[in-house]
């Protein structure tokens, strides 16, 4: 009896949200190479002709102010990290509209601008978090993702006596069987990619976790400093804070008397991303008040940086990427077995059973 309801909540569950999982493993694949898409269809966005010495970013960030209209929050993305790499700056207007500015650093034109959904890879992004509607959107991706993680869990338990036959490949697909094949596929399938949908699911509830709640919390308005900020001095400070640091961004103050937030990285693995170690830095007189060097940071610190990286497989290389991608369909496999498993039982072979 208790077997007969874990299976129940398995395929009621499953079923839910099996139209999301198709969505999402579909769109998760892709995104896996979302980089290396958006580079190869937007490579002069990217890329710049080295001339000259590079502007002082009080400079750049004057461009860029001029260029977005409104008063937006204006953070440097991403600094060059070459001589003919762009200067990306991010102005966010609100958690659903952000305009992204791609400048020359040389001379401060500004090349392009493009909101966070009308290009591709941005807009599969969107898909993939918020369905394209904002807070509701991603609620409903959350509560899928929740079903998702109790399909896993009560699937482990049904499947439990199959476990140790399909990783010893004792229990395989019967394709010559119509009437097992889905079923052996689903149980195949779920049983070798139960670890990385565990990892799936999980990052995935606490990056939407932070989606929703960027959508649902009351934003503090921004405020834009009365004083002209020297980033070109604090920058200096934030390199000697943490000796070897490369820097990679830097978020300004978003309330009047907030530190400057220097981000980067100083040699720690990938899997903390490119931005983990921190220096904060008062902008009236170059005071550090805070630094997060990662090599020596807590666990707590590694496993929160490490969740976007390990969701999407970006930190290991093309080889890496592969793996993710290949894993990623799985979802949507396990979801559209499913579905056809449902379906056979509910219509096709009641339907037999009707004419004996």
């Amino acid at each position: 009896m208790l077997n007969q309801q874990i299976f129940k909540i398995h395929r009621i569950t499953g079923l839910i949200a099996g139209v999301f999982l198709l969505l999402l493993s579909f769109t998760g694949s892709l995104l896996v190479f979302s980089d290396e898409i958006d580079h190869a269809v937007n490579k002069g966005l990217y890329e710049v002709k080295p001339g000259g010495d590079r502007l002082p970013l009080n400079e750049l960030y004057q461009k860029g102010a001029a260029a977005n209209p409104g008063s937006p929050y204006l953070t440097f993305l991403r600094l060059p990290q070459a001589p003919n790499e762009s200067l990306i700056m991010r102005a966010e207007y609100s958690a659903e509209d952000k305009v992204y500015n791609y400048l020359d650093p040389y001379t401060g034109e500004v090349i392009y601008r493009r909101g966070n959904k009308n290009y591709f890879t941005g807009w599969l992004l969107f898909l993939h978090f918020t369905l394209l509607s904002g807070r509701n959107g991603s609620i409903i991706i959350l509560c899928a993702t929740v079903l998702m993680l109790i399909s896993i869990a009560t699937g482990l338990y049904v499947y439990r006596k199959h476990l140790g036959k399909v990783l010893t490949f004792r229990d395989k697909i019967e394709w010559k069987y119509r009437q097992r094949r889905w079923r052996n596929l689903h149980r195949v399938v779920g049983v070798w990619a139960l670890l990385f949908n565990l990892l799936m699911v999980i990052t995935g509830i606490t990056i939407q976790l932070r989606v929703v709640s960027s959508r649902v919390a009351k934003t503090t308005a921004y405020e834009i400093p009365q004083e002209p900020i020297d980033y070109d001095h604090l920058l200096t400070v934030a390199r000697a804070e943490i000796p070897g640091i490369t820097i990679m961004g830097i978020r300004p103050p978003k309330t009047a008397g907030g530190p400057v937030l220097f981000l980067g990285n100083a040699g720690e693995p990938a899997l903390f991303g490119e931005y983990s170690s921190t220096v904060s830095v008062q902008p009236e007189d170059g005071k550090v008040v805070k630094k997060i060097d990662f090599k020596t940071a807590g666990f707590s610190q590694k496993l929160n940086a490490s969740v976007i990286p390990l969701h999407f497989g970006n930190y290991g290389g093309i080889p890496l990427k592969i793996l993710w991608t290949l894993l990623g369909l799985t979802p949507g496999a396990l979801a559209l077995s499913g579905i056809l498993i449902w379906y056979r039982r509910k219509f096709i072979v009641k339907k037999r059973m009707a004419k004996r």
